[in-house]
C-alpha cells in the first residue's frame, strides 16, 4: 500500500474514534440532565424513610451526574455525617462525596490570574 493512503485511513479512524467518542459523552450529559430532579427526589425520600440501599443507590447516581450542585453536595454530606456510625455500608458513599467536596474546594491557580502563591 502507498503511505499515503495508510496515512488517510488511520487519521480517518482516529477521526471516527474521536467522534464517537464526543457523541457517546453528549448522550451522558443529556441523560444526567433529565435524571437529576428525579435522582434528587429519590433521595430525599430514601433518608426521609431510612431506606439505606436506596440511600446508596441514588446517593451514588447523584454524586457522578455532572449537574450536581453545590448545595446538594454539602446536604448529601450532612447525611452521610449523621448516618455514618449506625451504617457503615455508607462509608464507600461518605468518601465519593467527600472527595467531590474537597476537589471543588481546591483553589486552582487558573482561578488566580496564573498565581498559585496567592
Amino acid at each position: 500500500m502507498n503511505n499515503a493512503i495508510i496515512i488517510a485511513i488511520t487519521m480517518v479512524v482516529t477521526l471516527a474514534i474521536v467522534i464517537f467518542f464526543f457523541y457517546y459523552l453528549s448522550i451522558i450529559k443529556k441523560r444526567d440532565a433529565k435524571t437529576i430532579d428525579a435522582d434528587w427526589h429519590h433521595f430525599q425520600n430514601a433518608v426521609k424513610h431510612h431506606r439505606i440501599q436506596a440511600i446508596e443507590k441514588y446517593g451514588t447516581q447523584l454524586i457522578w451526574n455532572e449537574h450536581i450542585t453545590v448545595e446538594q453536595v454539602k446536604e448529601m454530606s450532612a447525611v452521610m455525617k449523621k448516618l455514618e456510625k449506625s451504617h457503615p455500608e455508607l462509608n464507600e458513599l461518605k468518601l465519593v462525596i467527600y472527595n467531590k467536596r474537597k476537589d471543588w474546594s481546591k483553589k486552582y491557580p487558573r482561578h488566580y490570574g496564573g498565581n498559585p502563591y496567592l
